[in-house]
C-alpha cells in the first residue's frame, strides 16, 4: 500500500476515534470527592458539610434521576485539619479514585496546601469551606464562602460606621486562616485612619489562652475579634468571663459564627456578635431553607439542621446547577464555563448569585448577636462591593 494512502487511512481513523473520556465522568455517574476534617478540632464541621450536607443534596438529586442521566457518587477522606494529610488525600482522590472534581473541603491551611497540585492537574476545586483571598484568581477554583477580605470590609465598615467603635484588637489563630483575617483587618481599619491596638496569636491546638486574654484586656479595646477554631474560641470566651472582662465587644469571624460552636462556651457566649454568611437553618422561612429542612428530615431525621451542613448542601446544589448547564458532554472545562455564566441565579437560600470570571460565589453577610443561645439578626444583608 502506498505510503500516502496509509497516512490518509491513519488520519481518517484518528478522526473517527472517540474523544478521550473525562476522568470521573462515565455514562452512568459523576465522581466527586474531598479531603475534610472528620477528626481533630473541626470534626463536627467536616462531618456536617460532607455527610450531612453534600451527600444530603446528592441524595435529593440522585433520587430525582441524577444530572443529565448520571448519578453522583462521592468519596471523602479525613485529614484532621492537617495540611500534609490533605495533600496526600487529594492526590489519592485524583490519582487512585479518579474523581472529576474536589467539592467542599474545609479549612484554610489544608485547602491552601492543595492549590498547586490541583491547578497543575487541572482539577476543579469547588466551593471550599474557607475564605482566604489566596484562592482568588485561580482558574480551577470557585470560592465557597465570602472571602475573608470581603468579610473584613463588611465587619469594619459596620462597626466603625453605624456602631461608632474606634479601638480594635484581635485574638487569632497563628496560621493562614488567622493571618488572612489579620491582614484584612489592618487594611480596612487603615481606610478609616485606625489600626489594631493589640493582636495576640494562638497556636493551632492550644487550649490555654489565659495569657493572651490578659494582654488584650490590658489594651482596653472596644472591640475584640475572635479569629479562632471553635475550641480556642470557647476557651477565650470562658477566660474572658472568668476574669470579668466585660468592657469589650467580642466579634466572631464568619467561620466561627455558628450557635453550635459558640455554645461550647455556654453562657460566656451571650452577647457575642459576628457576621453570618447563612440564613438561620432552623427558623428561616425562605423557600430553599424549607426544602433543605425537609430533605434533612427525610434522609437524616436525627441530624439537626445547622450552617455547616447547609454550606455543603449549597455546594452540591451549585455544582448541580453548573453540571446541568454543561449538558451531557460534561467536562471540567465546560463546567468552569457554565459556572462562570451563572447570573442572578436564585437558590432560595442566598441573595441571587452571579459568579463571573472572579469565581466568587458569595459576596455578602449580615450582622448577628447571640441572645439566649441563638443568633438574632441585627441587619439586612450587607454588601462588600
Amino acid at each position: 500500500m502506498p505510503f500516502v494512502i496509509r497516512c490518509l487511512i491513519a488520519v481518517a481513523l484518528l478522526a473517527a476515534a472517540p474523544a478521550a473520556a473525562q476522568q470521573g465522568v462515565s455514562d452512568t455517574e459523576i465522581v466527586l470527592g474531598g479531603s475534610n476534617s472528620f477528626s481533630g478540632p473541626l470534626a463536627f464541621t467536616g462531618e456536617q458539610a460532607t455527610k450531612f450536607g453534600v451527600d444530603l443534596y446528592v441524595r435529593v438529586v440522585n433520587d430525582a434521576g441524577g444530572i443529565n442521566g448520571r448519578k453522583i457518587r462521592t468519596v471523602f477522606y479525613d485529614d484532621g485539619y492537617r495540611p500534609q494529610d490533605a495533600v496526600a488525600n487529594t492526590r489519592k482522590l485524583v490519582e487512585q479514585d479518579g474523581i472529576f472534581a474536589v467539592i467542599a473541603p474545609q479549612g484554610t491551611p489544608p485547602v491552601v496546601a492543595t492549590l498547586d497540585y490541583l491547578g497543575q492537574n487541572k482539577v476543579p476545586l469547588l466551593f471550599p469551606f474557607q475564605g482566604s483571598p489566596i484562592v482568588r484568581g485561580h482558574r480551577y477554583v470557585f470560592s465557597g464562602m465570602t472571602l475573608y477580605d470581603r468579610q473584613s470590609k463588611m465587619m469594619i465598615d459596620y462597626l466603625v460606621g453605624p456602631r461608632k467603635y474606634k479601638t480594635f484588637a484581635a485574638i487569632y489563630q497563628d496560621d493562614e486562616y488567622g493571618k488572612a483575617f489579620l491582614t484584612a483587618f489592618e487594611k480596612d481599619l487603615a481606610r478609616h485612619n485606625l489600626k489594631l491596638t493589640a493582636t495576640e496569636p494562638v497556636k493551632r491546638g492550644a487550649t490555654d489562652v489565659s495569657a493572651q486574654v490578659a494582654k488584650l484586656q490590658a489594651a482596653k479595646p472596644q472591640v475584640t475579634f475572635l479569629v479562632l477554631t471553635p475550641g480556642a474560641g470557647a476557651q477565650t470566651l470562658k477566660e474572658r468571663q472568668k476574669i470579668g472582662w466585660t468592657d469589650t465587644l467580642m466579634v466572631s469571624s464568619g467561620p466561627l459564627t455558628d450557635e453550635r460552636y459558640l455554645a461550647l462556651a455556654g453562657d460566656a457566649a451571650e452577647g457575642v456578635e459576628g457576621l453570618s454568611l447563612w440564613p438561620d437553618p432552623v427558623t428561616s422561612d425562605l423557600a430553599g431553607m424549607k426544602a433543605y429542612r425537609e430533605a434533612m428530615q427525610k434522609y437524616f431525621p436525627k441530624n439537626e439542621p445547622n450552617r455547616y451542613s447547609l454550606s455543603g448542601y449549597f455546594a452540591a446544589m451549585l455544582f448541580t446547577e453548573g453540571a446541568k448547564r454543561a449538558g451531557r458532554g460534561l467536562t471540567r472545562e465546560n463546567l468552569i464555563t457554565s459556572l462562570e455564566g451563572i447570573k442572578g441565579w436564585d437558590s432560595g437560600i442566598l441573595p441571587p448569585i452571579t459568579i463571573g470570571s472572579d469565581h466568587e460565589t458569595q459576596r455578602q453577610g449580615f450582622w448577628v448577636k447571640v441572645d439566649k443561645g441563638r443568633f438574632q439578626q441585627l441587619t439586612e444583608w450587607l454588601k462588600s462591593d
